[in-house]
């Protein structure tokens, strides 16, 4: 048996009275759980409530199945998490990033306790801080880190921001070119710590082309990435 601190990512229903819940876990990376009858108000000692998006876990599985789903032991909160899942709008941003990450955690091999250790500094840092509108383009821009695209900004006072490369450049011949005011603001959250992206006084439409740009970067970057069916529903939100 190992016990691993681990994030919940996202859990679908499975028949009438049980869970899949997908999870990334500090000690192996990307891991799903079958989790029987959960859903039943009289269900042994786990319970539901543990498991809504960017929960933080400590769970105790015999992690056998590489490839399939496992089964949980026992699980207990590890970190707690207060006003995530009593917000709408940080209900409403979790359920993206998880829609998101569900995407992107396909292509991460296995253990990386650094992406582990961002995704839980995120979970915290959401739910102790007031729901800012900008805070998902800053975790997109700041989880390229730990997928292998980050922007490269050494050259960032050139003219124009090349999407396929990931590099500032002075060529706009590229058909996936970054320029004008989306690049102007691109700069700007990329100097900034999250912290300071409470500073950004962006209007919706500003928001909105950024996050439509950063998601086209990650298509380009990641062969198995979909574009997230939530991301109008988060347009909408944040007027």
């Amino acid at each position: 048996m190992i016990e691993t601190p681990a994030i919940v990512i996202s859990t679908i229903k499975y028949g009438d009275s049980s869970l899949i819940a997908n999870c990334y876990t500090k000690s192996n990376g990307v891991k799903g759980y079958m989790l029987n009858g959960i859903l039943k108000s009289k269900k042994r000692n786990i319970n539901k409530a543990l498991f809504q998006p960017f929960s933080l876990i400590s769970i105790i599985s015999d992690h056998r199945k590489k490839e399939k789903l496992n089964y949980i032991k026992e699980v207990r909160v590890n970190k707690p998490i207060t006003s995530i899942h009593n917000s709408i709008l940080k209900t409403s941003i979790t359920l993206f990033l998880s829609e998101v990450l569900k995407s992107v955690l396909q292509e991460e091999g296995g253990r990386n306790e650094n992406l582990y250790n961002f995704l839980e500094t995120m979970a915290l840092w959401l739910d102790r801080n007031n729901a800012n509108p900008n805070f998902h383009i800053k975790f997109l821009i700041e989880l390229t880190r730990y997928m292998g695209f980050y922007p490269n900004s050494s050259n960032i006072h050139y003219q124009c921001f090349d999407l396929s490369t990931g590099c500032f450049t002075n060529n706009s011949n590229s058909k996936n070119i970054l320029l004008g005011k989306d690049l102007k603001n691109f700069k700007k959250i990329l100097g900034m710590n999250f912290e300071g992206i409470e500073m950004l006084n962006w209007n919706k439409s500003v928001r909105n082309s950024l996050l439509n740009e950063i998601i086209r970067y990650y298509s380009i970057h990641l062969q198995r990435f979909k574009t997230p069916k939530s991301l109008s529903i988060l347009h909408e939100i944040f007027k």
